[in-house]
């Protein structure tokens, strides 16, 4: 049992300063916020250290919401530390005027690079875009798509 509350913990504590960057809210001030995750059911898999969360899973901390059908967290074998967290089916991220809609989506804690794919959606204030593949980097705030482009300005 102390083992699924280090992970849960852990997951809580390394995802909030990730996800507090990809916001326009300063990140000192969301990353003092509280996460929480919840889901129908979790598993936790010590032999390829991973934590699922699955049915319904959600991660909110503040106005940042992630939600899908399954959240994958893969754990670093060494140091414990979160290496990727996978989302798949039904893949929501909102980050209060912007919100992400894929079947999928991978986030590499290393890079800071999140990964949209499968029918992806990005919908910003005057914007909607779509394609297949929306790569952003958090660090650098520049992102792509790609795959079957289409963007709609719609004026105020």
């Amino acid at each position: 049992m102390s083992k699924l509350l280090f992970s849960i913990f852990t997951l809580c504590i390394l995802m909030s300063p990730a996800l507090s960057q990809s916001t326009n809210v300063p990140t000192a001030q969301n990353a003092e916020l509280p996460v929480e995750a919840t889901a129908d059911d979790l598993q936790v898999n010590m032999d390829d250290n991973s934590a699922i969360f699955s049915g319904n899973a959600k991660v909110v901390q503040g106005i940042l919401d992630l939600r899908a059908d399954q959240i994958t967290v893969f754990f670093e074998d060494t140091n414990r530390n979160i290496k990727t967290v996978k989302a798949v089916g039904q893949v929501k991220f909102t980050n209060g005027s912007e919100t992400a809609e894929a079947e999928d989506a991978l986030f590499d804690v290393a890079s800071q690079i999140i990964t949209f794919s499968g029918n992806v959606i990005l919908r910003q204030e005057q914007t909607l875009l779509t394609g297949n593949f929306l790569t952003y980097n958090i660090t650098t705030s520049r992102s792509k798509m790609s795959g079957d482009v289409k963007t709609v300005f719609m004026p105020k």
